[in-house]
């Protein structure tokens, strides 16, 4: 009955597109074919036939024709002229920034060296943007009349048809899933002498219950939808959107990686639902095989469910409850081996390594279980290889609204068909700007593998001697990361997928809205003339242009300006004119500011380390300090890293933090934040101590005598506004996780739900939110009190359980007390000098 009522609709459907196009055809047609006759009447053809009289009106018709045209082209030449004769006369306007873009997303010259110079054309890596909702620029595009008059509907019936096998059965007769519905259903036999009979009911219980879950989360590609909902979507984007960007050398690399014949991995970061379906749209348009992608289980709602599912959606549990007490063995069993055996039928697909959408606007920290389910492909030699495509998908609005009432900690509203009804209405009433899509260089699966592993191997061997590990994986189809998964191996996929992040932040590109934003919140929270916004969003674009990073649009930045503050809204940033000059002015007052720090937050990555370093230092500066020793610089910064180590991923897996931060340091001395303090050394022992420092040698057998002398101090420029600047970015993450510290004390000898703490803290922000003890009402934030939990858990402060689906914080027996509490107080609230009023 249910597969009758989705034929019906479908058919419906169909046939109401269908009657529209038609509808649409014959209008253009008899359009078109009024103006043949007009031109006909009017044409030299038929007036050999005409009486002379007729001849005679048709030619004083057509001199009265000229008449008026000569008189339009002289009055054309007279505005010519005048337009020339002002410009002449006006100052010379500055430059319209070049359409080109940089190309962004090359794979890690470290981990993926192959990777790194393959499938890339250098003769197009600086190209313009091209958007993908105009079928014109798009190869694939059809030539003809038809396509001419019905360019979007042409072009999604004619793009290439890939099959999608159908591997329903083959899962369930997968001979590792047969064993687990055995051991599944032994777990159900209560007593161990139970009868053949009773074991023979619960093994066919099992059965069913496999079947059933694969049914549930299976995807059911169609066609006809895919082409469909290529059409409306063009139709939806076109409205919502004034363009859908992408990068002409990225798509290039995508065919070329589509033709190796390895599966394609997209991996995003989730920002909107949409994410969903723009890569799909992007791809089939461009003749790339469509995805399976990993949706959660609450996108199955009526009707919207069955359309996804039929665009290659594939439903899965982000969190698998445990059946009678135990690991849900079943469900884990059905969903890992659905998905090596899409895998095997040679399938691509997409999923979210953050699990679900950002709430902050900046990147989330990765789960690994559904990047295990390919690693263990790659293992256990189901397939040769992949090719992982991170992807960095960023829009001028959010298409979903926003995070604003969970981050004030009222919980997250299900999907339903009337949310979504109401969402779709609001998307096609209002304007959203400019989306961008930014894919990565696709980087082998097995070269990564195999660069982790010796990686890994390497530091095992140094710990332990002489003796080496190699990873491998034991087959397991009991879970998404497999029961019996060894802890190299979930270390190989936490770094490939931390690996990923870091990439697909670094390819971000920052849109107008999140420039405003991150400039207003920054650096002029109480307001900022027009003028000086201007020169400061242009002194941010060269900066970001001189640390490699694109940006998603062009032009003059007062014309970026207005439209970021229009596209946001009065109730994010107000524009007010004072005497002869327009003031720019953030609403900074609760519940706003948090939807605009959303904006924020996405160029936060991009200053990660630099925010560290600047606020290390004004934490020294704000004790009276007017140097630093070295080593406490870069001592400081590390234990501020490791503080937000949940909030940032600062380098890449393969790269060394300390480094990164010495690296961070030196750019602080040419960009003159820091300096040295070397009062009594002459210009050439200078130089000699600065080329002794980069070639410092490790010889741990040297003499104590022989070793380099002590390391002058820094001196702090503190009239440096890039210093001030660079120190106000973490106030907000640094004022939540000394408040979530100072509440502490709410577990001695108590068991406290994470629920309840999480609404004391924000209790007490607001408390010094209106008292005024700390002044970014976007320190109110679930997600960054939740992190500093799990910082408190790794701490060993906290522990942690579920007890009746609800997660429970106690303290450990070693802190179960005020004293050793305040310990941890204070090595945050070393940090907290860093507030300061903005200018």
């Amino acid at each position: 009955m249910t597969g009758f009522l989705e034929l019906a609709v479908f058919g419906g459907l169909v046939c109401w597109i269908f009657s529209e196009s038609l509808r649409a055809m014959v209008d253009v047609l008899s359009t078109r074919l009024q103006e043949v006759c007009t031109r006909w009447e009017g044409g030299g053809g038929a007036l050999q036939n005409r009486p002379a009289g007729l001849r005679s009106a048709v030619h004083m018709q057509r001199n009265r024709k000229r008449e008026q045209q000569l008189k339009s082209k002289e009055i054309s030449k007279q505005a010519l002229d005048r337009q020339l004769f002002n410009i002449k006369e006006a100052e010379w306007p500055s430059l319209v920034d070049n359409n080109t873009r940089p190309f962004t997303g090359l794979s890690c010259s470290s981990c993926t060296p192959s990777s790194r110079s393959s499938l890339l054309d250098k003769e197009a890596r600086s190209s313009s943007l091209i958007n993908v909702l105009r079928v014109e620029s798009l190869e694939s595009c059809p030539r003809g009349v038809l396509s001419k008059v019905f360019p979007q509907l042409t072009q999604a019936f004619s793009f290439n048809k890939f099959s999608f096998p159908y591997i329903y059965d083959t899962v369930l007769k997968d001979e590792r899933l047969v064993e687990v519905v055995k051991t599944s259903a032994q777990q159900l036999v209560e007593d161990g002498d139970a009868t053949p009979e009773q074991r023979n009911k619960f093994y066919k219980r099992q059965q069913e219950r496999a079947a059933r879950l694969l049914t549930n989360l299976r995807s059911t590609f169609s066609d006809i939808i895919l082409r469909l909902a290529s059409w409306v979507m063009t139709k939806v984007f076109s409205k919502t959107f004034s363009g859908v960007v992408v990068h002409p050398a990225h798509l290039d690399m995508l065919k070329r990686a589509s033709g190796s014949g390895l599966p394609l991995i997209f991996v995003p970061l989730h920002r909107s639902h949409l994410d969903y379906i723009v890569i799909t749209y992007i791809l089939c348009n461009n003749n790339i095989r469509s995805p399976l992608v990993a949706a959660g289980e609450n996108l199955r709602i009526p009707v919207f469910g069955w359309l996804l599912r039929g665009l290659g959606a594939f439903f899965i549990k982000r969190r698998i409850d445990p059946v009678q007490g135990r690991k849900d063995i079943l469900y884990r069993a059905v969903l890992h081996t659905y998905m090596t055996e899409c895998l095997r039928a040679g399938h691509n697909f997409e999923f979210f390594i953050e699990g679900g959408r950002t709430r902050s606007g900046k990147p989330c920290m990765p789960k690994g279980g559904i990047l295990s389910v390919f690693v263990d492909a790659y293992l256990d030699g189901t397939i040769e290889d992949a090719l992982l495509i991170p992807v960095s998908i960023n829009y001028d609005k959010l298409v979903d609204g926003n995070f604003v009432r969970e981050q004030l900690g009222t919980p997250k509203e299900m999907e339903t068909f009337g949310n979504a009804i109401s969402a779709i209405w609001r998307a096609l009433t209002s304007h959203y700007g400019i989306m961008r899509v930014d894919f990565n260089q696709p980087f082998s699966l097995r070269e990564l593998v195999k660069s982790f592993q010796a990686r890994l191997s390497s530091e095992f061997t140094k710990q332990n001697g002489n003796q080496k590990k190699v990873l491998h994986s034991a087959p397991s189809s009991a879970s998404l990361y497999g029961t019996d998964v060894a802890e190299e191996q979930r270390q190989l996929v936490d770094c490939i997928a931390r690996h990923i992040v870091y990439d697909c932040s670094r390819s971000t590109s920052v849109m107008s809205t999140n420039a405003v934003s991150f400039l207003l919140l920054n650096a002029y929270r109480k307001g900022v003339t027009l003028d000086a916004l201007t020169e400061a969003l242009d002194k941010l674009r060269n900066e970001l242009t001189c640390i490699g990073r694109d940006v998603g649009f062009t032009g003059e930045s007062i014309d970026v300006i207005n439209h970021a503050i229009d596209i946001l809204g009065p109730g994010l940033v107000k524009r007010e004119r004072d005497g002869g000059k327009i003031t720019v002015c953030p609403v900074t007052m609760l519940p706003n500011v948090i939807e605009l720090s959303y904006y924020s937050n996405s160029v936060l990555p991009h200053f990660a380390l630099d925010s560290i370093v600047a606020t290390t230092i004004k934490s020294f500066a704000a004790k009276g300090q007017k140097s630093i020793p070295q080593d406490l610089l870069l001592e400081n910064s590390l234990l501020l890293c490791n503080i937000l180590q949940y909030e940032f991923i600062f380098t890449k897996t393969c790269q060394n933090l300390e480094n990164a931060l010495i690296d961070t340091i030196e750019n602080f001395q040419t960009i003159e934040i820091l300096s040295l303090d070397e009062k009594n050394l002459t210009e050439d022992q200078q130089w000699g101590r600065r080329v002794a420092d980069r070639f410092e040698c490790d010889d741990e057998e040297s003499d104590e005598s022989e070793r380099k002398p002590e390391c002058p101090p820094f001196k702090i420029n503190e009239s440096s506004e890039r210093y001030h600047f660079y120190s106000q970015l973490l106030r907000p993450f640094i004022d939540v996780y000394i408040i979530s510290a100072t509440n502490l004390h709410r577990f001695v000898s108590q068991v406290i739900p994470e629920r309840d703490h999480i609404k004391d803290v924000i209790s007490d922000i607001n408390t010094q939110l209106e008292t005024g003890s700390i002044e970014c009402g976007e320190s109110v934030s679930v997600d960054t009190i939740r992190n500093s939990l799990k910082l408190f858990e790794k701490w060993n402060v906290l522990e942690c359980h579920t007890q009746d689906k609800t997660k429970v914080y106690y303290l450990n027996k070693l802190y179960d007390n005020e004293q050793s509490l305040e310990t941890i107080t204070n090595r945050l609230l070393q940090f907290s000098a860093v507030r300061e009023n903005c200018t």
